[in-house]
This record gives structure tokens, sequence and C-alpha cells, in this order.
């Protein structure tokens, strides 16, 4: 086997400072700090460096209060459908509760019927295959999402909450922005004018 040369040493003397050797460069690189003093006081340099920049960063960090989360949540502007009175969400409680009556009787009827349990079987393997898909390409550039999308997409049950999750927050969303229709003054007049 090949002796470095000395300047795969001073390599090694940076790369022993991030922990980057393994056992067999460690100690090739031991036996020559025994028998070279140049490289032994890089070494000490490397070493005094890396101290330095350590005590750099540890007095650098950034205590966080303890409250700052709900300070800045409570400095946040509240959002114009949450002052709204609490007939408003009436639509959208009951076509939540609709469609959790529709999948409750969809599964207890297809319980009773071998076909279709399959069939809703079928239909949720599309639409998880459909999410994975989405999964995989949102994954790409946002793991965190994609590994969140891969545990909500697991089972067949957490599957059906998902998209009873989705159905309903649709709603939710179309009734909040679904246009008022201006009140008819008794003249006959535009209420613009």
């Amino acid at each position: 086997m090949n002796r470095p040369d000395h300047s795969t040493y001073r390599e090694w003397l940076t790369l022993d400072a991030d922990g980057g050797l393994d056992r067999a460069e460690r100690a090739r690189l031991e036996e020559h700090l025994a028998a070279c003093p140049e490289c032994r006081h890089l070494k000490e340099e490397i070493q005094g460096e890396v101290l330095a920049l350590n005590t750099l960063l540890r007095g650098a960090a950034v205590e966080v209060r303890p409250d700052f989360q709900t300070s800045v949540m409570s400095a946040l502007p509240t959002a114009g459908w949450e002052s709204r009175s609490p007939r408003a969400w009436r639509f959208t409680a009951a076509v939540i509760l609709l469609l959790g009556v529709a999948a409750g009787l969809m599964v207890a009827g297809s319980s009773a019927a071998p076909s279709g349990l399959g069939a809703l079987f079928a239909v949720g393997g599309m639409l998880r295959a459909a999410v994975v898909a989405g999964a995989g390409l949102a994954g790409a550039s946002w793991k965190g999402l994609g590994l969140i999308l891969d545990r909500v997409i697991a089972s067949p049950l957490s599957l059906g909450a998902f998209g009873f999750l989705v159905v309903a927050l649709n709603l939710f969303l179309f009734s909040l922005i679904r246009r008022r229709r201006p009140a008819v003054q008794p003249s006959g007049r535009d209420p613009r004018t």
C-alpha cells in the first residue's frame, strides 16, 4: 500500500477536525503526527480555530422568548370569516353532517354486499394511487409535505377521512365566497345610484 504524501496528511488534518476520517486513516494520521512536528503544529492551529469558531457560534445564539409564538399569533389580524355569526355556519355544518351520513350509509351498505365493499376499496385504491402520484411530485420539492401525505394515505380509513375533509373544506370555502345579491329597493331603482 502506498504511503500518502505530505499534502494528503494536511487534508486529513482538516477532515479529522470535521470527523470525516475512518479508523484506518486516523491511525495513519496519528502515526505521521508522531514523526512530523510541522503537521502537529498545524493540527494544534486547526483545533484552536475550531474551538474559537464553536465559542463564537455559542455566543451568537439568539434565545427565543417563551411567549414568542403567543405574541406573534395575537398580533395577526383576524380574518373576515372569523367574525361571522354562528347562524352563518349552519349551511356548512349541515353539508358536513350530510356528507358524514352519506359516507356512513355507503360503508354500511357496502358491508352487506361483498361486491359493494370491493367497489369501495377499488375507488379508494384509485384515489390513493392519485394521491401517491401527487405526493411524489410534491415530495420532490417539499419532502415534509410528501411524508405527511404518505402517512395520511397509509390506510383506507385515513384516506377516506382525508377525502371527507377536502370535500368539507371546499364546501366551506364555497359558502364563504359566494356572493350575496344586493337588496332591490322598492322604487325599482338601482341600489348603486
